[in-house]
């Protein structure tokens, strides 16, 4: 497997990486719709969103992800005590499924790799992702957003999977990531202030992909494998979620 490095993923023309959603009150909400596949296809728009903690929504926050995206399932990563400390605010008519998973709060920047590889090798994670596979391959109309605290490690995770299953290339998946920082950065919440969070890097996610080739020799075997995708699975979810 090649790594991609930061510098390498900036230096060629940057492709569509989706739309940057502004809510109040969350700063690394995105619609991926518009993401290019290898074979020339894009994610159709208002399905697939990717977004940091739902939680304290203003009215119009809920109404514009209710009303505006037809936001009909939410994935919540978090852990039971980060959920039941920071709760997400119900959006009307979308379905809350909580797929736990463990944060990485007390991980310094030298131990993100090593939570990158647990992400996709740890028992309880692998199941989280496969059950969320279980949800996009059931939704038929509508959003799907998942999301964690920040959006950027659990959520960028599961964002590399989604985009890998759709046939996007890697190096668009790792543009997509690092673009976090940029949100984060920018965003005058206090849960963002400088500090309160790690910023992502290529080797992490690099990281996650070298575990995924030593544990299954592939990201297409490990989707077949770990994440019970069959080549059915694959192309209704190409089906659902790709348009030209």
């Amino acid at each position: 497997m090649v790594a991609l490095t930061a510098s390498c993923a900036s230096s060629a023309k940057t492709p569509n990486l989706g739309t940057h959603i502004k809510l109040t009150r969350t700063a690394n909400t995105r619609d991926l719709g518009g993401i290019k596949t290898k074979n020339g296809l894009h994610i159709r728009q208002g399905r697939l969103f990717r977004s940091d903690a739902l939680t304290n929504l203003t009215h119009h926050d809920r109404l514009d992800l209710q009303k505006k995206h037809d936001v009909k399932a939410v994935i919540d990563f978090r852990s039971k005590p980060e959920i039941k400390q920071r709760p997400d605010s119900r959006i009307s008519g979308a379905r809350l499924h909580q797929l736990n998973i463990l944060s990485n709060l007390s991980s310094g920047r030298n131990r993100m790799p090593q939570y990158y590889r647990q992400l996709v090798t740890d028992k309880q994670d692998i199941r989280a992702y496969r059950s969320m596979f279980k949800i996009l391959l059931q939704q038929k109309q509508g959003a799907v957003l998942y999301h964690c605290t920040y959006g950027k490690d659990r959520t960028g995770i599961a964002t590399m999977l989604i985009l890998s299953s759709l046939g996007v290339p890697k190096t668009t998946i790792m543009k997509n990531y690092l673009a976090s920082n940029r949100y984060l950065s920018a965003s005058k919440l206090p849960q963002y202030k400088k500090g309160h969070w790690t910023p992502v890097r290529s080797a992490y996610l690099n990281a996650a992909y070298s575990a995924i080739d030593q544990r299954s020799g592939s990201m297409k075997q490990y989707l077949n494998s770990e994440m019970h995708l069959s080549t059915t699975d694959i192309q209704k979810l190409r089906t659902r979620y790709l348009t030209k």
